[in-house]
């Protein structure tokens, strides 16, 4: 199960156990024998309609939002993906990637779990990460603006607009878009059921009292949080704070603390996410937490003048002599203005602080030894001592292009092996695998520069330069089985395709005979091998073979629909990956044996400066 099924299987999990729990809150809030009394009393309440009204409504904007989640990360899921792994270079642009992508997918929920999802894997570190959850509880609250505009009286028509698309899209994307649409409606629809279904509670005197008992700050973020913590979407709770202040039964600062208990109780998707995670992942987890909950401590003494904030900018008079229908027009505008401005200025103030939170969970959960073998690959031979001997220096080199090719060729292996059953998790660890191979690279490219600067004979510039062009071509086999095949298989588990009978085919003989000349390529290199380096070229009649049998086979199971005109591309795409790798390893080849032909060319002990 993907991170984010785990979460939508939470929400309709929970979705069962929420009618216990309201119900049982708003039983020990109010002593039964006052419901019981005022029950018999106010005849008039239909409280099976209500309920079910209230329910169903809460259900149905679950499921909405679910829906609308679902099509958005169709539609942009990979491009927000990438912005999480390469838009964090600073707290800052990480804060701002959090509150980008949380304001599309209105989730801070899906936000934190991607994210605590992407330092598991090791695509991004806690200090990269904290920036992100940080931003992400600001882009939620766009969620909230959005609710608090009345345009719920369309629902329906979105709802109906949703399935049409749905209904006669062919396009993956376009049946995303339909989704899209549906879920705003539904959630918007879900709304509706719910206020309808609360508003005959204006006249019940109980549940006023209740009402006025959420006067209490540390009251209302209790509820907050443990509902949040339950539905585990601070949207939902957020649309039903709004939802009772459009019925007028909220103030503004009672709405403010429930709004606070939200930013609490959504961090536990957060830290449930971390299970089976790495430690990074954890600490990241509970920087969230500890925002989270620093935000509101520092803002309880001040709920007060920040009720005075959210009206001074929503434009609103605001008499002393409050009336529940005056409530009901102006305080679900000011719940979500106090929302914005409670995680906007909690953002500045806390963002220069990540230092601090960062010693604060590495206190609480310590770095340990078998983390610090996780990291980059380090040189093992690049040895500062003899960089200006360079017989020494190169012959350096050449063993680290050995230790090199080792974990080239494993990560080769490891990649190959996605092909049949691609996966999120398998592939963001891998994408951290050819991060780490590029920065090995750079730092035996570094090396093997400080030794250009000494003065070479001719046998060693011509060693110098053979392995700087060997370099080279190595950061074109990188980007060979990024762009020809690790993206392919994103694109592939992105759209839910499954692979063909052609490509598994590929995986067998074909990747095989590849991989054996990247192998021999590099062998010929670091072992001065002649032979190593002719079967690489020898072999090239046994790939156009298996590469024609394979294009064989793809124009015989050809079918013209969509769905295998897609599937073709994929193969295609495999196979070009695959020649490219056999071209770069004949070339790499082919280096050295020009170098043996023309070893007798400058004579030994000439120097070149």
């Amino acid at each position: 199960m993907s991170r984010f099924s785990f979460l939508m299987f939470f929400h309709s999990r929970n979705a069962v156990f929420l009618v216990l729990l309201v119900f049982s809150l708003l039983l020990s809030m109010t002593p039964l024998h006052v419901f019981a009394e005022n029950a018999v009393a106010d005849s008039s309440l239909d409280w099976f309609s209500m309920l079910m009204s209230l329910f169903g409504g809460l259900a149905i904007f679950l499921y909405g939002l679910e829906k609308m989640i679902k099509g958005l990360l169709v539609l942009a899921g990979e491009q927000m993906k990438n912005m999480l792994a390469k838009l964090t270079v600073n707290r800052f642009m990480g804060a701002l990637t959090g509150a980008g992508i949380t304001a599309v997918i209105q989730s801070s929920s899906v936000t934190s779990v991607l994210t605590v999802g992407f330092v598991s894997a090791g695509l991004m570190t806690a200090a990269q990460a904290a920036g992100v959850v940080m931003g992400a509880n600001l882009g939620t609250t766009v969620t909230a603006q959005i609710v608090a505009f009345k345009i719920t009286h369309f629902a329906l028509l979105m709802v109906a607009v949703g399935f049409v698309i749905q209904f006669l899209a062919q396009l993956r994307k376009k049946v995303a878009i339909g989704e899209f649409i549906m879920g705003l409606g539904l959630l918007f629809f879900g709304m509706n059921l719910m206020g309808d279904g609360m508003a005959p509670l204006r006249s019940y005197e109980p549940f006023l009292a209740l009402m006025r008992e959420m006067q209490n700050p540390f009251y209302g973020i209790l509820v907050g949080m443990v509902f949040t913590a339950l539905v585990q979407s601070s949207s939902a709770t957020i649309a039903i704070v709004i939802v009772m202040a459009s019925n007028g039964f909220l103030t503004l600062p009672a709405g403010i603390a429930l709004a606070m208990g939200a930013n609490i109780g959504t961090t536990f998707t957060a830290m449930l996410a971390t299970l089976g995670k790495s430690r990074e992942a954890l600490r990241t987890a509970l920087i969230h937490v500890q925002f989270n909950i620093m935000g509101v401590l520092i803002w309880l003494p001040f709920i007060p003048e920040l009720a005075n904030m959210a009206v001074m900018i929503s434009a609103h008079d605001y008499l002393d002599n409050e009336t529940m229908m005056l409530l009901a027009e102006n305080t679900p505008r000011e719940i979500a203005n106090a929302n914005t401005l409670f995680n906007l200025i909690s953002l500045l103030i806390f963002l220069p602080m990540i230092p601090v939170f960062l010693w604060v969970v590495n206190k609480l959960v310590p770095v340990i030894p078998e983390e610090k073998t996780l990291g980059e690959f380090k040189p093992e031979f690049l040895d500062e001592a003899i960089v200006m001997t360079p017989s020494l220096a190169l012959n350096a080199v050449n063993l680290e292009l050995e230790h090199y090719q080792r974990q080239q060729g494993l990560f080769y292996k490891r990649v190959i092996g996605m092909i049949a059953s691609p996966s999120i998790d398998k592939l963001s660890r891998e994408d951290l695998t050819i991060r780490r191979l590029r920065s090995y690279q750079s730092q035996i490219l570094s090396y093997l520069g400080r030794v250009g600067q000494s003065a070479m004979s001719a046998d060693e510039q011509k060693e110098y330069m053979k392995l700087m062009n060997v370099l080279n071509i190595l950061e074109s086999m990188l980007e060979a089985l990024q762009s020809n095949m690790m993206n392919m298989m994103h694109e592939m588990v992105q759209e839910n395709i499954k692979p063909s009978e052609t490509m598994l085919n590929l995986v067998g003989q074909l990747t095989s005979e590849v991989g054996k000349a990247m192998e021999n390529a590099m062998q010929s290199i670091y072992k001065r091998d002649s032979e190593a380096a002719l079967a690489v070229i020898a072999i090239k009649p046994t790939i156009d073979h298996l590469i024609q049998e394979a294009l064989a086979h793809q124009v015989k199971r050809f079918q013209p629909n969509e769905e295998r005109l897609r599937i073709f591309r994929y193969e295609m795409q495999l196979v070009d990956g695959l020649k490219q790798l056999h071209t770069l390893s004949k070339r790499i080849a082919r280096l050295h044996l020009a170098t043996v032909q023309t070893s007798d060319e400058n004579p030994p002990g000439k120097v070149v400066s």
